[in-house]
């Protein structure tokens, strides 16, 4: 039997990323700038790819050649966001992030994979006062918006706009079935941030930080509706109109950076953070065999909050709760000291 070629490789991982034939071949025109009848001729092996043809396929599509043609590399190509959009604003973050999430709703039987060992990025959209948070710290420490540079955080820095981009992120992760692994120390960042900005002077009103601890409370009470539920629902909604599957597990040896793996009919992607928020993403297949395989492992291993895990699902979020209050405690003593 013949070895298939490096065409035949490159096309075969390009098709299947594409729930239908037809689909590949347009935007395979589009790409390339040719008809359908010279895309077909390409496709079955009639016609070879030129050299410049072939690179601009693997580059558009991310994909190592080096890995097609040397089997054991250990090479792995990956799109990194900041390369691609250099943020300039709050929207601009969230923008990349929907665009993201259309491109996955999009791939059929879609589900999310995600281990974090703090609070899923997604979850902060539960609530404006808490995005609104997480952004400016972000905009002031990797993304150095000159605009925020001496600016005190306050509710305000988040306008309607930017609320309105953050629900759009919401809708979609409520939408996307996922299974979830995180720690009991998946509050502390979060709260340490608030903590060091009340000691620091980083709140124009301190009791702002009170706001934002009570959120952190609401969050706690509503995972954990959601967990027992299993069903991916927004605050105020009745739980059994809930979207995407969610099932959550707890293994607290496992102390993961923030990792993501996307299943589907049509293919995978893996993803990574790195620099926070930022992140890397790769369709390489063998990263993402080792990524599922990884989660497969870990989740057999650790213990099941969803549905009817009662006993460990009350001690999960109860630990959570009792970090969140012994924080507000100090900080409220601070506040009253320095009043």
């Amino acid at each position: 039997m013949l070895q298939p070629t490096l065409q035949d490789q490159l096309f075969e991982l390009i098709l299947s990323r594409f729930p239908r034939r037809a689909d590949a071949v347009d935007e395979l025109c589009d790409l390339l700038n040719l008809a359908k009848d010279p895309i077909y001729r390409r496709l079955r092996g009639d016609t070879f790819l030129s050299p410049q043809e072939l690179a601009k396929l693997a580059v558009h599509y991310r994909i190592s050649l080096d890995a097609l043609t040397v089997g054991q590399s250990d090479n792995v190509v990956f799109n990194y966001n900041a390369f691609s959009r250099k943020i300039t604003s709050f929207s601009d973050y969230l923008a990349s992030m929907n665009e993201d999430f259309e491109k996955i709703h999009k791939m059929p039987n879609a589900h999310l994979y995600y281990a974090s060992a703090e609070l899923p990025v997604f979850t902060y959209c539960l609530f404006p006062e808490l995005i609104a948070f997480k952004l400016y710290g972000w905009a002031r420490t990797t993304w150095n918006l000159e605009w925020l540079r001496d600016r005190q955080f306050s509710f305000d820095l988040i306008t309607q706009p930017v609320i309105r981009e953050s629900q759009a992120v919401l809708h979609q992760y409520l939408a996307l079935p996922s299974t979830e692994l995180w720690t009991a120390q998946i509050m502390d960042n979060t709260l340490a941030q608030i903590e060091y900005h009340v000691y620091a002077g980083g709140f124009r009103d301190p009791l702002e930080a009170l706001t934002l601890i009570d959120r952190l409370q609401d969050w706690s009470t509503h995972m954990k509706a959601v967990t027992t539920a299993g069903r991916k629902f927004n605050v105020g909604e009745n739980a059994e109109l809930g979207r995407g599957s969610f099932q959550l597990f707890y293994n607290e040896m496992v102390y993961a950076n923030i990792a993501a793996l996307i299943t589907s009919d049509v293919g995978r992607m893996a993803y990574t953070a790195y620099c926070t928020p930022n992140f890397l993403k790769s369709t390489d297949a063998r990263l993402c065999d080792y990524t599922q395989n990884w989660f497969e492992s870990i989740t057999s291993k650790s213990t099941a909050l969803t549905h009817s895990a009662d006993k460990n699902r009350d001690w999960f979020f109860r630990e959570i709760a009792q970090k969140v209050e012994r924080r507000r405690q100090r900080i409220l003593l601070h506040i009253e000291e320095n009043r």
